[in-house]
C-alpha cells in the first residue's frame, strides 16, 4: 500500500467517511464549527451577558481551580473586558480545600456583596465557567439575592435536575457536539455575545475572540476531549497561536518547562504546560494561573510563571510520596486470602494531599487495572474522594449507583469527585466492588483496556514518505489517538538490538529491516524472542521521522510486541 492508500484507510477506519470529511480532517484550515445559538438558553444568555456589560454592571466570572476553569475564566474575562467592560469584570475561583468543587452559597454572598473583590464594588451578574450543572440550590440562591445568573458547563447533567436560570450546556441537546470543554462552552458564549454586538451596534473586533483559542486548546487537551469535530478545529487553530507565542504569559510557562513554544505538541501540553497551570490550584490559589494570563506586566508573568514552576516541582514530590504508599494498599486490598481479585480500590493513604489525589487514582490504576478512589481527610472530618474509571467502567455512574454513602458527587465515565462521612468508607467500598463484581459478571473484559490496531501492513510499506504522510492526521490525543499500525517478522530475523537510555531500559532494533525503537521495551523484547525464537511476531506501532542532531532517519515506535495470532 502507498502512503496515501494508507492514511485512506486510517480515516475510514475511525469513521472519516467521504471525500469532503477527509479533506476537512487533514486540513490545515479547518472550517468545521458550529452556531452558538444552537445551544439551549444562548440567545437569553448572550442577550442578558451582552446588556451588563454594555450597562457597566458588574461581572464576575466564577470558575474552577483545573486547567480548563482557569483558561475558561481568563478567556471570558479577556473578552469581556476587551469590548469594554474593563474592570468591572472580575473573577472568583473557590478553593480547593476549603470550599471544594462548583458554586457555594458562601461564595456567592461575597460576591453579591462585594467582599469577593479588593475594591468591594457588588457583582451584579455571575457567569460560571466549567461548573455549575448539578446547582440547582446554589443557583436559586444567586437569584434570592438579587445576582442574575448564567451558568455554563460541560459536565454531566443530573438526572431531572436542571438549574433554574439560564444554562449554556452541550449535552443539554440541540447543539450538535456535546464534547467541548468548559472553556469550549465559554467561547461559544463570547462567539454569541460577539455576533449580537456586531448585530446591535455595527462595531466588529473579532480579534479579540480569536487570540483566545489558544486557551480553549489548552483546556481541550488538558481536560482530556476528544480531538475530533469542533474541538478538531478549535485545537488546531489554538496550536498554531501558540506555536507563533502570541501570549507572554504562556510564552513564560514553556520557557519554564524547557518547551519550545514554535514546536509545541499536544504531548507537551499536556505533560509540560497544562500540570504546571494545574499545579496553582492543586498546592495553593488557582487564581494565581488565572492572574498570570490576565496581567500585561511582562515582569509579573515571569515571576508567576516561576511560581508555577516551583509549585508543580512541590506537587511532583508529594505525588511521588503518595503514590508508593498507594501502590502498598492497593496490593493488600487486591490480593484476598492470597489470591487476586477484581475490586473497587478505596485508598486512604496518610500522604494524601486533595491536589493529587485524583493524579494518583490515575497512575494507581494504569499499575493495577482497577478502577481507584483516593480519599484525603477534609477539614471538617470527611473524607474527599478522587476516582478514576478503568476499561470501559463509567465510574460515576457505578458510584451514583450508591448515591446515599455520598454528601456530593459530580463527574462523568472516566472520572468522578464525591466527599463522604469516614465511617461510611468502609461500607462504601464493600458495596462498590459488589457492584463492580455484578457488572464484570455480565461483562468479564469490561475492565480491559483493548489493543486497537487501525490497520495490519507489509514491513516494506514503512517509509519515510509514509511517516510524513501520517503526519497530517495530527493532533493526536484523546479521541484520535497516533496511529496504531502493525507489521509482522519473524523473532529469528530481529536483529542489531541495543539496549539504551541510563538504565537500558529502552532498545533499537531492527525487524523484517525495519529500524524500530521501543521505549520501556528491552525486557519484554528480550522475553520474546527468548520464549518465541522461531515464531512470527506481530510489532505494533507508528512510524515517524527521528531528528537527532541535525539528522533525520526513518524510526518504527514500537507500543506492543506480540506472538502473531494473539490479541
Amino acid at each position: 500500500m502507498n502512503p496515501g492508500e494508507i492514511v485512506q484507510a486510517i480515516l475510514k477506519g475511525r469513521g472519516i467517511l467521504g471525500d469532503a470529511a477527509a479533506l476537512e480532517f487533514l486540513s490545515d484550515r479547518p472550517r468545521l464549527t458550529y452556531d452558538p445559538l444552537l445551544f439551549e438558553d444562548m440567545e437569553a444568555g448572550a442577550s442578558m451577558l451582552l446588556a451588563a456589560v454594555t450597562a457597566g454592571r458588574r461581572v464576575c466570572a466564577y470558575g474552577d481551580y483545573d486547567v480548563d476553569g482557569v483558561c475558561a475564566t481568563a478567556l471570558l474575562c479577556r473578552y469581556l473586558r476587551g469590548i469594554g467592560g474593563g474592570e468591572q469584570i472580575q473573577y472568583y475561583i473557590p478553593d480547593r480545600t476549603n470550599e471544594g468543587y462548583g458554586l457555594n452559597k458562601e461564595a456567592l454572598a461575597k460576591v453579591r456583596s462585594g467582599a469577593a473583590f479588593a475594591d468591594g464594588i457588588p457583582a451584579d451578574l455571575v457567569v460560571t465557567v466549567d461548573c455549575g450543572s448539578v446547582s440547582v440550590s446554589e443557583a436559586a440562591y444567586a437569584q434570592e439575592i438579587g445576582l442574575d445568573i448564567i451558568i455554563t458547563d460541560h459536565h454531566d447533567l443530573a438526572e431531572g435536575l436542571a438549574p433554574g436560570c439560564v444554562f449554556l450546556n452541550p449535552k443539554r441537546g440541540g447543539y450538535p457536539f456535546t464534547k467541548l470543554c468548559g472553556a469550549g462552552v465559554a467561547f461559544k458564549l463570547c462567539s454569541a455575545v460577539e455576533n449580537f454586538r456586531v448585530r446591535e451596534t455595527g462595531g466588529e473586533n473579532r480579534s479579540i475572540l480569536q487570540s483566545l483559542v489558544d486557551l480553549v486548546c489548552i483546556a481541550t487537551i488538558a481536560d482530556v476531549m476528544p480531538l475530533i469535530d469542533e474541538n478538531r478545529t478549535l485545537v488546531k487553530y489554538g496550536l498554531g497561536l501558540i506555536r507563533s507565542a502570541r501570549r507572554p504569559a504562556l510564552a513564560a510557562i514553556f520557557k519554564v518547562a524547557g518547551i519550545d513554544p514554535a514546536a509545541a505538541t499536544v504531548r507537551d501540553i499536556a505533560f509540560g504546560i497544562a500540570p504546571r497551570i494545574n499545579a496553582a490550584g492543586r498546592l495553593g490559589d488557582a487564581a494565581e494561573a488565572v492572574a498570570l494570563f490576565l496581567t500585561d506586566d511582562e515582569v509579573r508573568m515571569r515571576e508567576g510563571a516561576a511560581q508555577l514552576d516551583r509549585r508543580n516541582a512541590e506537587r511532583r514530590h508529594l505525588q511521588d510520596e503518595c503514590l508508593r504508599e498507594c501502590l502498598d494498599l492497593a496490593e493488600a486490598e487486591r490480593v484476598w486470602n492470597g489470591v487476586e481479585r477484581a475490586c473497587f480500590l478505596m485508598l486512604e493513604p496518610d500522604a494524601a494531599h486533595e491536589g493529587i489525589s485524583g493524579i494518583v487514582a490515575g497512575k494507581v490504576r494504569e499499575a493495577t487495572g482497577l478502577p481507584c478512589a483516593v480519599l484525603a481527610k477534609t477539614k471538617d472530618g470527611e473524607l474527599k474522594g478522587s476516582a478514576r474509571s478503568a476499561g470501559r467502567l463509567d465510574v460515576t455512574a457505578l458510584l451514583r449507583g450508591r448515591a446515599g454513602y455520598f454528601l456530593r458527587l459530580g463527574g462523568h465515565a472516566a472520572a468522578a469527585g464525591f466527599s463522604l462521612r469516614k465511617e461510611d468508607a468502609l461500607r462504601a467500598k464493600e458495596d462498590l466492588t459488589k457492584d463492580l463484581l455484578a457488572l464484570l459478571e455480565a461483562d468479564p473484559e469490561m475492565l480491559h483496556e483493548e489493543t486497537h490496531v487501525d490497520l495490519r501492513i507489509e514491513s516494506s510499506d514503512i517509509t519515510p514518505a509514509l511517516a510524513e504522510a501520517l503526519v497530517a492526521l495530527a493532533p493526536f490525543g484523546q479521541g484520535n489517538p497516533i496511529p496504531a499500525l502493525a507489521f509482522r517478522a519473524k523473532a529469528s530475523i530481529v536483529s542489531s538490538v541495543k539496549a539504551m537510555g541510563g538504565n537500558g531500559v529502552h532498545v533499537r532494533f531492527r525487524a523484517a529491516d525495519v529500524p524500530c525503537v521501543w521505549f520501556s521495551g528491552t525486557a519484554p523484547l528480550t522475553a520474546l524472542l527468548d520464549r518465541f525464537p522461531d515464531e512470527e511476531l506481530e510489532f505494533v506501532g507508528c512510524p515517524e521521522i527521528n531528528v537527532w542532531n541535525g539528522r533525520k532517519s526513518l524510526q518504527f515506535t514500537v507500543s506492543l510486541a506480540r506472538p502473531q495470532g494473539v490479541v
